[in-house]
């Protein structure tokens, strides 16, 4: 199969059957959770492997909710532009995720059936993504162009502020917790720290080619990435009255948030100006 873009050829393969099958169980999954814990969800709430006070909940459950519209878009299309981003990003998200519930282990009650869904679910999705990653003939092909120099510039700047903010996460989780606009213990803030990583990692992926499809998945993740960790802050808070909208911490935190839906949505107007979707035909 060829994809055209920008007037060339490039080989565009499928993702693997299993690849795809299991994003589709990715997308049930960040639905029910994603969704379950932005509304705040009674049920979806009472059976999370560990409890979660309002704040963290409705983070969570934005994040999840972001999370899910990138495996959307690699369920659907089922080939490696866009999936190869796409996977990178279950892969980063995944692994901390998995390491960080083994050091806090203390914090899970293995009597309880859903810790184990949690673990085995995480490990078998890691696992999946990681071996995907070295699929001779999907992700190490290249398929697109390189962004433009701007672009690469923009990227290679989120990234870097993403990933250091992610690593203080997991480094200096006491000191960047402290400047949460609410209070998160060290578990939270590590675990967290994928808030920040996911989105650099896409940002570095996307440095090195993209198609007009790229940009729409990664423009449409983004925009959710940015917004709704603020509608889920504006949720919790709407009954807690706990957030300080005028302390440095906050205003920090909701910039940025606020930059990543912007670069969210000037990756939609480039999109706009790609190809649209990728032309496929047989050889």
């Amino acid at each position: 199969m060829l994809t055209r873009t920008d007037g060339s050829l490039h080989l565009n393969p499928p993702i693997t059957a299993l690849l795809r099958g299991v994003t589709w169980l990715e997308v049930i999954v960040l639905f029910i959770a994603g969704g379950g814990l932005l509304v705040n969800m009674a049920l979806i709430v009472g059976i999370w492997p560990w409890p979660l006070r309002p704040f963290n909940l409705r983070f969570l459950g934005a994040i999840y909710s972001a999370a899910l519209v990138s495996a959307i878009w690699q369920a659907v299309i089922g080939r490696w532009a866009p999936s190869r981003a796409v996977t990178w990003m279950i892969f980063v998200f995944t692994a901390v995720v998995t390491v960080l519930s083994f050091v806090h282990i203390g914090s899970f009650d293995f009597k309880r059936v859903e810790v184990w869904v949690w673990f085995v679910l995480y490990v078998g999705v890691c696992v999946n993504a990681g071996v995907h990653l070295a699929w001779p003939r999907g992700l190490r092909r290249v398929v697109g162009t390189p962004p433009s120099a701007g672009w690469r510039l923009a990227l290679l700047a989120q990234a870097a502020v993403c990933g250091a903010i992610g690593l203080a996460h997991l480094l200096m989780p006491a000191w960047a917790g402290a400047r949460w606009p609410w209070p998160i213990d060290v578990f939270h803030a590590q675990l967290y720290s994928v808030a920040f990583l996911t989105p650099a990692v896409a940002a570095l992926c996307l440095r090195r080619a993209t198609t007009g499809m790229d940009w729409w998945a990664q423009g449409t993740t983004q925009l959710a990435w940015g917004l709704l960790p603020i509608v889920g802050l504006v949720l919790a808070d709407a009954g807690a009255k706990r957030v300080d909208w005028t302390s440095a911490a906050a205003l920090l935190w909701l910039a940025i948030y606020a930059g990543l839906a912007c670069v969210g949505a000037a990756m939609l107007l480039e999109a706009r100006r790609s190809p649209g979707a990728p032309m496929h035909r047989s050889r």
